[in-house]
């Protein structure tokens, strides 16, 4: 049969040049389908595969291969198999054995696009969730599969524009020193499955909470997943459900509110670096839900009342210690009542949040001054009617003014005291008038990053036209990169512990080296 292309072409990575700690990759315009993606154990990075699709083997299958990189790029070894039409979505490893979970089909992507051939596939077609369990040796050990409860008409419609046939996208963690979690949602249940290291199925529990998202978590033997209600918005509404053992109800059912029912934003959420224990952090909102905080008013006015932490230290209430940091209740006279930070001489848009190894949370954001004139605002109300004065009095800067400049440092020490630890200069962006939200102008990311070895711990700031790392405990920035330099692009991603990885795209070779350096 003759051979069709990918309705969707995916960029087929060539190697180059190969040593350890770089690569070089060149596009190739192809049929074939290549995706990169991290292997993950415990919330660290340990390696990387290439999951590729190579030709069609028959009417219903295809040929695949696996190619699996340890952590300095170098390849350990391959998998080549065949099977039905298979979209990967998550890879998790566990004592030696590498979990692939993935969409698995008889008719998506392989029928074609007619309501005639729509409707027939429908009647006899399946979409269903999909494990693979591969050995270093590059054996497949165990598979397991589940059809799903869908409509099929519908996905292959959704799939035209790219569109996933799962409500719940799946998700797979692995669980230290037992196997791996993996969790979906189909058209009438959520299932979050249990396996261990052979890929047998240990346990499977029904999810009945509705949400609007959920996002599943492993810490230790401990199964966590957070969930967010539908009608929340701006960061609210959270809800933790932890799972202990082979347990099918949760042992944990944690509403992420204080006592006054302040609403809890999330901003950092993960494990501690030295306990291994779930930790979560963020800021404390208003009890309404439909306050904006991310809106530069509400920030300048003071919405944002204080942060928290949460220790869950296991998946049981008992086990759960939370510490807050309230603007109004401070006695320290470095931040005051509305959270504007004196030494900054500005109000901290809190992004991440995160955990060092002595136990302190630290929160990071842009720095924002913000001003505003009641009687322009008032003004600008009676003259509503009129357009024209409105107009002049927006594009002059009448009702307020706004900048986003440098990066802001805060910490939260392991007792809960509050304190400004530094700024780092970044570029100057500045507006007339308030925007809707900060996500939407301020031009600057930052992550953090951690070297176990030396247990410092680093952000990289992300500005419109460097990449600087800073090292937190030193308050220096220790390197700055060139976006842009000619014709290469320079960007910078999280790597295994203690290390980056530099990616530098040529436009003019059409390539991409990365390059894993230590921190």
């Amino acid at each position: 049969m003759k051979k069709r292309f990918l309705l969707f072409l995916y960029t087929l990575f060539v190697v180059l040049t190969t040593h350890a700690q770089s690569r070089v990759f060149k596009q190739v315009g192809s049929g074939i389908s290549t995706s990169l993606h991290s292997i993950m154990q415990d919330g660290s990075l340990v390696g990387y595969m290439t999951f590729t699709e190579l030709e069609k083997a028959s009417k219903d299958s295809f040929n695949y291969e696996v190619t699996i990189m340890d952590e300095n790029l170098n390849d350990i070894g391959k998998v080549k198999f065949r099977e039905q039409k298979l979209n990967l979505r998550a890879v998790a490893f566990e004592q030696d054995i590498l979990c692939l979970a993935y969409i698995k089909s008889d008719v998506l992507g392989t029928t074609p696009k007619h309501k005639i051939s729509y409707k027939h596939a429908a009647k006899k077609g399946y979409i269903s969730f999909f494990a693979q369990f591969i050995n270093l040796q590059g054996e497949i050990t165990k598979t397991f599969e589940r059809k799903a409860d869908i409509d099929i008409y519908l996905a292959l419609k959704g799939y035209e524009a790219n569109a996933l046939p799962f409500k719940e996208d799946i998700q797979l963690k692995n669980i230290s020193n037992k196997g791996f979690a993996a969790f979906y949602g189909d058209k009438t249940k959520k299932p979050l499955f249990t396996f261990n290291t052979a890929g047998e199925k240990i346990s499977e529990r029904q999810i009945k909470e509705v949400a609007a998202s959920y996002y599943l978590h492993t810490a230790g033997d401990d199964i966590y997943l957070l969930t967010q209600k539908a009608d929340m918005e701006y960061g609210s509404g959270y809800t933790l459900f932890g799972y202990s053992g082979t347990t099918n109800s949760p042992t944990l059912k944690l509403q992420l509110k204080d006592k006054k029912r302040r609403m809890l934003d999330i901003l950092g959420f993960g494990n501690d670096p030295v306990t291994g224990k779930l930790f979560i952090s963020g800021i404390i909102g208003n009890t309404s839900p439909s306050v904006d905080l991310a809106g530069v008013n509400a920030i300048s006015k003071g919405q944002i009342q204080g942060v928290y932490k949460i220790d869950v230290n296991a998946a049981h209430k008992e086990d759960v210690k939370t510490v807050y940091y309230c603007w109004a209740d401070s006695t320290n006279k470095e931040i005051d009542k509305k959270g504007y930070i004196q030494s900054a001489q500005g109000h901290i848009v809190p992004r991440p949040s995160f955990r060092d190894y002595e136990g302190n949370t630290y929160f990071l954001g842009s720095r924002l001054k913000a001003r505003s004139s009641k009687a322009a605002i008032i003004i600008g109300s009676i003259t509503a009617p009129l357009l024209v004065p409105g107009i002049i009095m927006m594009s002059t800067g009448a009702y307020g003014a706004y900048s986003f400049d440098d990066v802001l440092l805060m910490k939260m020490d392991k007792d809960g005291k509050m304190s400004y630890v530094d700024s780092i200069g970044t570029d100057i962006h500045k507006r007339k008038n308030f925007p809707p939200t900060f996500k939407t102008e301020d031009n600057c990311s930052f992550y953090p990053l951690t070297n176990p070895d030396t247990k410092t711990s680093f952000l990289i700031v992300k500005a419109a036209k460097d990449i600087m790392i800073y090292n937190v405990h030193e308050k220096k920035i220790m390197r700055k990169i060139a976006r842009t330099n000619n014709t290469v692009k320079t960007n910078i991603y999280p790597a295994k512990e203690g290390h980056i990885i530099v990616s530098e795209y040529d436009e003019k070779e059409k390539s991409t080296k990365l390059s894993i350096e230590a921190i």
